[in-house]
C-alpha cells in the first residue's frame, strides 16, 4: 500500500478543487491528477531530473507553462456589452404620461416581455410604448390614477 498512500498524498498537496454541476468532472479532474503525479514518478527516474530536479509543484507549472506556450491563444480584447436601459428611461416622459386617451392600449403580446415596473414576465404590453407591463401596472407606469 505504500505507492497509493504516496500517490494520494501527493495529489493531496495540489488538489484541484472543483464546484460543478456535471457529476463526471470531479472523476476526470482526480484522473489528471494521478496522470500529472506518476509523470512526475517517471520524470524522476530519469537522467533529466539529475540535470534539473523539480518537486511535483514545480513539474506541474512547467507542464501548465509547455502547454500554453503551444495551444495557449492571446484572447482578443472584447468591447464591454452594453446594457439595455431600463424601460422607464426608454419611453419619453412626453409619450409614457400623455395620458390614456392618446393611445396607450393594454394589449396582446407574440411573445413574454418583461414587466416594466414589477420585472415578472407578461404576455400584455403597451401599444404605443411596446413595453411589457401587467394589466395592474399600466395605470402606474403611466401615472393615471
Amino acid at each position: 500500500m505504500g505507492g497509493v498512500d504516496r500517490a494520494d498524498q501527493n495529489i493531496n498537496a495540489y488538489r484541484i478543487s472543483l464546484r460543478t454541476k456535471k457529476w463526471w468532472w470531479p472523476y476526470f479532474a482526480h484522473v489528471l491528477e494521478l496522470v500529472m503525479q506518476n509523470a512526475w514518478l517517471l520524470f524522476r527516474r530519469t537522467d533529466a531530473h539529475t540535470a534539473e530536479p523539480l518537486d511535483l509543484l514545480a513539474f506541474r507549472r512547467r507542464i501548465v507553462q509547455v502547454y500554453l506556450m503551444r495551444h495557449g491563444a492571446i484572447a482578443k480584447p472584447r468591447r464591454a456589452a452594453r446594457l439595455a436601459l431600463p424601460a422607464v428611461h426608454r419611453v419619453p416622459d412626453e409619450v409614457r404620461f400623455d395620458g390614456v386617451a392618446v393611445g396607450h392600449f393594454a394589449g396582446p403580446s407574440q411573445t413574454t416581455k418583461r414587466c416594466a415596473l414589477c420585472k415578472k414576465n407578461t404576455k400584455k404590453l403597451c401599444l404605443k410604448c411596446t413595453v411589457g407591463l401587467h394589466n395592474q401596472c399600466f395605470n402606474a407606469f403611466h401615472g393615471i390614477h
